[in-house]
């Protein structure tokens, strides 16, 4: 049930504010270039481009070595898309725990 949530909630996410995430980060060609492509795309490339975006805002150090996204983006990036984001990575870790609980459980 944890899980379908969680799915529901990135799914929900990708759709209702990955346009405003991906125009917070304007100095990052990568996902600059992505914001004039995804408006044409369905949900799947969406939902893949917002765990991505997820991924780099939680641990932004190789994405910024790399260069695919901007240190002062990561920096200047809007605190309500960083809560959402904190929210969605608290669920996912929590999904974790139980699951691992649960396994636990179940092999004793």
């Amino acid at each position: 049930m944890l899980a379908l949530i969680s799915l529901l909630f990135s799914y929900y996410m990708s759709r209702r504010y990955l346009d405003g995430m991906l125009g917070a980060l304007k100095g990052s060609n990568y996902f600059a270039g992505w914001a004039t492509y995804l408006p044409r795309q369905g949900w799947h490339p969406r939902y893949l481009m917002f765990a991505k975006l997820r991924g780099m805002m939680f641990w932004p150090g190789p994405g910024i070595r790399r260069g695919i996204i901007s240190p002062d983006d990561v920096r200047n990036f809007p605190p309500q898309y960083k809560r959402l984001l904190k929210t969605q990575n608290v669920l996912d870790g929590v999904i974790v725990v139980w699951g691992t609980f649960v396994y636990l459980l179940i092999k004793l």
